[in-house]
């Protein structure tokens, strides 16, 4: 199930990002777009490494898991750029990316180094935890519908971390991992709304 599971939030992914990328050709909704994009693939290559790993070869199941956690840290760049560019001004938005960008690198070192998937957890939090803060201050500030959706997204995000790590099953044939990608689904739905509807905002 847990396969099937990662295979349907990785195309839910991959249908937003085909949405918001046909939406526009601004820079903060093509970023927005490459990250669910990174998003679909990172939950595609961890459905394909955990569903057939019995039968892959060491070196093949490696590459796999590590292209798997490499796609999560395009998505955490890619969300704080878009974040960035759609929220900040110039100044703050070069120290952003900047910041970004060292830690992409610092990441993907450690990944080179180290199949653990706590960096990809302490990455991706990072990086949605500053998509939090920016658009939450957004929506308190401005009472700004998109941003309130991508608030809402990031919280069912957490949650759904949050439950995995809980290892919460409710079935033997639905583990905490399928409960994830199910949570995973709607999150990543309020987030693409709340990118759409800034972008048609704007």
């Amino acid at each position: 199930m847990t396969l099937l599971t990662d295979y349907l939030l990785g195309g839910v992914c991959f249908v937003l990002a085909l949405r918001l990328w046909g939406q526009g050709s601004e820079g903060a909704l093509r970023a927005w777009a490459a990250g669910f994009a990174a998003c679909g693939a990172a939950a595609l290559l961890g459905g394909t490494y955990h569903g057939f790993l019995p039968r892959l070869p060491g070196l093949w199941a490696s590459a796999l898991w590590e292209a798997t956690m490499l796609s999560v840290g395009a998505a955490a760049l890619a969300a704080t750029v878009g974040t960035a560019r759609s929220q900040l001004p110039p100044r703050w938005r070069r120290v952003v990316l900047a910041v970004a960008c060292l830690q992409l690198i610092a990441y993907t070192a450690f990944v080179l180094r180290t199949d653990a998937f706590l960096a990809a957890i302490i990455d991706y939090s990072l990086a949605f935890g500053f998509v939090l803060a920016v658009y939450g201050r957004a929506a308190a500030r401005n009472g700004d519908a998109g941003a309130r959706w991508v608030v809402a997204g990031v919280l069912v995000s957490f949650l759904a971390g949050a439950v995995q790590a809980a290892g919460l099953a409710p079935h033997p044939q639905f583990n905490h991992n399928d409960l994830y990608h199910s949570i995973q689904i709607a999150g990543m739905w309020l987030l693409y709304k709340g990118v759409s509807s800034a972008a048609s905002a704007g």
